[in-house]
């Protein structure tokens, strides 16, 4: 499986909520969703109360969350969705990027925060990442500059825990906050997906990360850049 490609099958079916109060959103959005896989089943909503109760009857493999929705108390309604259904990723789609929002989604358990401004063919490469269980918070979203992302750490020395990196594990950390795979980072800097592994071990030990969404969220707090 590449990390284009949802944990289910192709030929499977793929279950997304799409939340969001406004049908002209909606309607943009659905054919995009189609190219999630070969059947796509769509679930709409457009409240909060209407959502919660779908996503907790119906399961959904994917939920994409409007934030400005009726009913809806901002980012912190993230958490209402995550004790409702864990297992389902939680996707923040807002038309406005706010930098401290992004960071709560971040801690909150969110899988991504996609604006509604990017492009279909790039929403549609998140949203596959996501549902193959990457996390998707690009770093130019929090207006962190960024450049060409293919800075190594001279350029953006991270303090306090984050000084015992080695140059190359701050490489990886910096591809990961890109929202690119084991693979992708790989491919990137010429090593194996093995070695790579190994790097985001001693990643998370050092800085203390329990996973990759947290490891993120810290490294963009820190400055790094994807």
């Amino acid at each position: 499986m590449t990390p284009e490609e949802p944990t289910m099958s192709r030929a499977g079916t793929v279950r997304v909520l799409l939340a969001d109060d406004h049908a002209l959103l909606r309607d943009g959005i659905r054919p995009f969703l189609t190219d999630l896989a070969e059947h796509v089943d769509i679930m709409e909503a457009v409240d909060f109360d209407s959502a919660l109760d779908m996503a907790s009857e119906r399961k959904p493999d994917l939920l994409l969350l409007d934030l400005k929705m009726p009913g809806m108390a901002g980012v912190e309604t993230v958490s209402a969705f995550r004790k409702t259904c864990p297992d389902v990723p939680v996707v923040i789609i807002t038309g406005q990027v706010v930098r401290e929002d992004v960071l709560r989604a971040m801690e909150l358990g969110a899988s991504g925060y996609l604006p509604k401004a990017m492009s279909g063919a790039s929403f549609v490469h998140a949203l596959r990442l996501i549902l193959s269980g990457q996390p998707y918070f690009s770093a130019h979203l929090l207006g962190s500059g960024g450049g060409d992302g293919e800075s190594t750490p001279a350029a953006q020395q991270p303090g306090g825990r984050f000084a015992d990196l080695t140059n190359r594990e701050v490489q990886v950390l910096s591809l990961l906050v890109r929202g690119e795979s084991n693979k992708e980072i790989g491919l990137h800097l010429g090593l194996t997906e093995i070695t790579v592994k190994s790097h985001m071990r001693s990643i998370f030990k050092k800085i203390g990360a329990a996973n990759r969404t947290q490891a993120v969220a810290m490294a963009i707090q820190q400055g790094i850049n994807g």
